[in-house]
């Protein structure tokens, strides 16, 4: 990654009021200016831009070297365009601020934005760019909206120098791309030439190799590579010789993000296959057929047709009392004794019938039924004694 320093130099002549770069070529090239910044400042943390123009009433610093975008905006806000401007000045001008740099470690480029007709020799330029190259400046132009006219001195003709041949004509882009390749060292300078079109001028530089360099991280040597920007990148975007823990740490990421997909879609794979396989032997008759336990308690008894303890005491009272009857019958039917048994009737039925309710919701069960008509007799057999012992009282009573 490049520790570096850069001067931007604007052209604010009379030529930047033209619209052919909306909304004029003046506000482009301050559109280009935070761009240029935004990648030198993302490139390295230390770097600096300042920022001065060269037309107007002469080159002037605007903005030392600073990373405080703040700034640079402040300037531009300000800015007049206006005058001519003065190439070979204004590159030399540059070249003293970035030698008065505080970070000495910090290498030093020159960004020239070149709008205007250029009155500067080619012979000069390449000098200064030779000064430059000296110097460990490297040097990147913007040329645009200077259309290719010839703007050579016509020299006087002559008889000796009618049989010599033409001499080349000067155009702004082959002065300034003379000027490039003359301060070129390791191709860390760029010439940049753009015409109007639907694309804006800070995208074309964008997309060019004046940033392309900055952000891959800076070049080999100056800070630059000749058009095809920094190092390599690997498949994450990260040149790993500018930043190895940078790409170690993706490339663990993205591995481990990859073994966990894997082991997601292996899990789901496994329970796919576990919901076809084929079904012990057993299980779907526990599942489908219908067992015992779902049946309610007792069906079977409660089905089928037996004698009850209530129907065979109901059996038994009847004829007891029809002899009951028989004998109070016989003895004279007295009213008293009617009413006893007919209470002790009640009561043995009463009790019968408390029995018959409490077996039958004990499920049919008939284990008591002994017991109950033992009972049963018992209490008959009693109330027939009573009866007797009443018959004989008023008999011995009459006697």
């Amino acid at each position: 990654m490049s520790l570096e320093a850069t001067m931007i130099v604007l052209d604010n002549s009379a030529h930047s009021l033209n619209g052919d770069f909306p909304p004029s070529r003046l506000q482009a090239q301050s559109d280009s200016v935070f761009r240029i910044f935004g990648a030198k400042c993302r490139a390295h943390p230390e770097n600096e831009v300042g920022l001065m123009v060269m037309g107007g009433k002469g080159s002037e610093v605007l903005v030392t070297l600073t990373t405080d975008e703040g700034k640079i905006g402040s300037a531009l806000h300000g800015l007049k365009p206006a005058g001519e401007s003065d190439l070979a000045t204004g590159i030399q001008v540059a070249q003293l601020a970035l030698k008065h740099r505080q970070n000495k470690n910090q290498r030093q480029r020159i960004v020239v934005f070149v709008c205007s007709p250029v009155k500067d020799s080619q012979a000069s330029l390449v000098k200064i760019g030779k000064k430059l190259k000296k110097n460990n400046v490297a040097l990147d132009i913007v040329s645009f909206g200077t259309p290719d006219i010839d703007l050579s001195i016509p020299s006087l003709p002559s008889s000796s120098s009618s049989a010599a041949p033409a001499p080349t004509p000067e155009t702004n882009d082959t002065k300034l791309a003379a000027l490039v390749e003359a301060t070129s060292s390791s191709d860390n300078s760029h010439f940049l030439s753009v015409e109007p079109g639907p694309a804006l001028l800070s995208e074309r530089v964008g997309s060019s190799a004046i940033l392309r360099s900055a952000d891959a991280g800076g070049d080999a040597d100056m800070g630059g590579m000749g058009g095809g920007g920094g190092g390599a990148a690997d498949e994450y975007g990260v040149d790993p010789n500018l930043d190895p823990e940078l790409a170690m740490a993706l490339r663990m990421s993205l591995e481990e993000e990859r073994a966990r997909q894997a082991a997601s879609s292996a899990a789901a794979s496994t329970s796919a296959a576990a919901q076809l396989e084929p079904v012990p032997e057993g299980v779907s008759t526990q599942i489908t057929d219908p067992t015992p336990a779902t049946e309610p308690k007792g069906a079977e008894l409660t089905g089928a047709v037996l004698p009850t303890s209530s129907e065979t005491m109901r059996q038994g009272p009847p004829e007891n009392t029809a002899e009951v009857d028989m004998m109070s019958g016989g003895a004279g039917g007295d009213d008293d004794e009617d009413e006893d048994l007919k209470r002790a009737l009640a009561l043995s039925q009463g009790l019968d019938e408390g029995d018959d309710v409490e077996m039958g919701a004990a499920g049919g069960l008939d284990d008591t039924v002994d017991d109950e008509d033992d009972d049963i007799a018992r209490a008959i057999a009693l109330s027939m004694q009573d009866a007797e012992a009443e018959e004989k009282k008023p008999s011995a009573e009459g006697q």
